[in-house]
């Protein structure tokens, strides 16, 4: 009996940390860091990105969740965009798991005490990202991972809101793609330019989406979520948030297209529709090479299935599998071959009249 409990748990222990070692996939983490943002990725073989690293004064959920599936060190950091929810750990992340490789920015400069200990952490692996910088993983491989960045600096758009400025990274892997643009902006505004309407063509048909700027109300328009065609969207917001995130606007577009989310916490605004939403908790997308799905494991070991938008025959259907309610590690297969018709795009919100907030907190 004693030998058999042994086991048991030395399978539960390498089952826990198996997402943090190389495995053979591609795997995402879009990490629960409160509101802010922050996702690691793991290659095949073993390097390690991290796209933004969390908010400032909640450092200790960056660095647990790192820690915990095993991560040791930074081999490229790449930073959105230089507000305190996005690159407010940087210090923190750095000092716990060493930088090793390049730290791509927007370049420029910003006035505030997380964008100064950001640049005082990255010291010298500092770089200015370009459209023509391509990141290759696993380059000695037959199987490389590539990360380009299409897209910065408001991609010609005239714009000086810090989030409209915001770096747009896309992840390739076989037959899988991915997309993290920071707080990208969708609709014009007092405040905010559109650009994401310009940006979705360089970034064309992607699996994943991680929702711009936390699915404020004017991210994700319509022209992106046509041109992008996402099967899924991940959202990271934070209980408690003073935005109303998520807000209904921008769910309503997303659910209009037929994108199902998850969601890292609850956040403050409206309630998860349960035909397309999920409050998952930290999320992990992983993908083996020129596999035609990819999975998505969320906190408490659920596991939905997708089918890759670029393979060369469509997928089988597989039937649902209605989960138990509570069970643990069930099996929910999302294999629909089709997109629904493209809706009829929604109206552009209008802006709500608000103070003007100081220059280092707007959002």
């Amino acid at each position: 009996m004693k030998r058999t409990l042994l086991l048991v748990g030395a399978i539960w222990l390498a089952a826990a940390a198996a997402f943090g070692q190389a495995n053979g996939k591609l795997q995402i983490h879009y990490i629960d860091v409160g509101q802010g943002d922050a996702e690691v990725l793991i290659s095949p073989h073993g390097e390690v990105v991290l796209f933004d690293d969390g908010a400032r004064d909640h450092c200790d959920k960056p660095l647990a969740y790192l820690a915990k599936i095993g991560v040791t060190k930074v081999d490229v950091h790449i930073a959105s965009h230089y507000h305190d929810d996005h690159i407010g750990c940087t210090q923190e992340v750095l000092t716990a798991f060493p930088l090793a490789g390049a730290a791509y920015d927007r370049g420029g400069s910003y006035t505030t005490t997380s964008y100064t200990k950001y640049v005082q952490a990255v010291g010298s692996h500092r770089a200015t990202a370009t459209t023509s910088t391509v990141i290759t993983l696993d380059q000695e491989w037959p199987d490389p991972v590539t990360i380009s960045i299409v897209a910065l600096n408001g991609n010609g758009v005239p714009t000086t809101n810090e989030n409209d400025l915001s770096v747009v990274a896309v992840v390739r892997y076989g037959h899988f793609r991915a997309e993290l643009g920071g707080d990208l902006s969708g609709f014009d505004t007092g405040s905010y330019a559109d650009i994401e309407t310009s940006v979705a063509p360089l970034v064309g048909r992607i699996d994943v989406y991680k929702v711009h700027h936390h699915s404020s109300r004017y991210s994700t328009n319509d022209a992106w979520l046509a041109t992008t065609t996402p099967r899924i969207g991940i959202i990271s917001v934070g209980d408690g948030n003073s935005y109303g995130f998520p807000t209904a606007d921008c769910l309503a577009r997303l659910h209009a297209h037929g994108v199902h989310t998850y969601w890292t916490e609850a956040g403050a605004g409206v309630a998860p529709d349960a035909a397309f939403d999920e409050v998952a908790g930290s999320t992990v997308v992983e993908v083996a090479k020129d596999a035609a799905e990819y999975t998505v494991t969320i906190a408490g070991g659920a596991v939905d299935v997708y089918p890759t938008w670029d393979v060369s025959t469509t997928p089988t259907p597989t039937p649902t599998e209605t989960p138990t309610p509570g069970s643990f590690g069930r099996v929910r297969r999302h294999l629909t071959a089709e997109r629904p018709p493209t809706p009829t795009p929604t109206p552009t919100p209008t802006p709500s009249p608000s103070p003007a907030p100081a220059a280092a907190a707007t959002r």
